[in-house]
């Protein structure tokens, strides 16, 4: 095979075959085209109109994967890498399949996850709120975005379940906004610092925490309000008759 290129594209002449082939490649932008010997004995170190001269012959196959748009390939003559086995075709038309089925299976691993995160979910608020103790979750800015049912009853005279959405701090006074906001900061120096125990009723029998909420990677996310009753249990153990 003989070649010839230039900056920005290559040619070359089968002896064998007779064919003439030749690919241009601009910032992302691939071409491979079938010429005739005058095209092909027009090129050279010279030519200052290469590109045009190439692009004048029939297209066998064009790529694109300059990173401002989806990467493609197109074959517009599926025997392309036949025709010029010498050509970067074959091997971009690859790399990009290679692409996508990395896409396809990202894609699919993720909305795997997202199926199984949606599934626990319902798991975990099932868990939350067949609770019998209030448990109130609030995000990490001390938005409420969760109470369970015994909480709503509890709470029901400072409005309930309309509470969800609004700020823990305005249902407490200028002390207790303090407080909380000091432990929500102890929260954020550390991974290791976690529950803090906050108020003893000894009316009830409980004690009361705060407990961080971090995700995967151990950031704070939020925090919740455990309650925890200190009185024996007066159900009966497995009455389920």
């Amino acid at each position: 095979m003989e070649f010839k290129q230039d900056l920005g594209w290559k040619a070359c002449y089968d002896e064998e075959r007779e064919i003439y082939t030749a690919e241009t490649s601009w910032r992302g932008a691939y071409h491979l085209y079938e010429i005739n010997k005058e095209t092909y004995d027009k090129l050279g170190a010279e030519c200052e109109n290469a590109s045009r001269l190439i692009h004048e012959g029939r297209c066998l196959f064009e790529a694109d994967d300059d990173y401002y748009t989806m990467p493609y390939y197109i074959a517009h003559d599926n025997d392309y890498a036949t025709i010029a086995p010498w050509a970067d075709a074959k091997r971009r038309a690859d790399a990009m399949e290679e692409y996508f089925r990395k896409k396809e299976e990202e894609e699919a691993a993720r909305k795997a996850k997202n199926n199984k995160l949606i599934q626990m979910a319902s798991l975990y608020k099932a868990v939350l709120d067949a609770d019998r103790a209030p448990i109130v979750v609030c995000a990490w800015g001390h938005e409420i975005v969760y109470m369970n049912p015994a909480a709503c009853e509890k709470y029901a005279k400072w409005g309930g379940v309309s509470l969800i959405g609004k700020s823990l701090l305005d249902c407490h006074n200028e002390e207790s906004q303090k407080k909380i906001s000091d432990v929500l900061n102890w929260f954020m120096l550390s991974h290791d610092n976690n529950i803090v125990y906050t108020f003893r009723n000894d009316k009830e029998n409980k004690d009361v925490y705060m407990v961080a909420l971090r995700n995967d990677e151990g950031a704070l996310i939020g925090y919740y309000e455990k309650h925890e009753y200190r009185d024996h249990e007066t159900m009966k153990m497995y009455d389920i008759k």
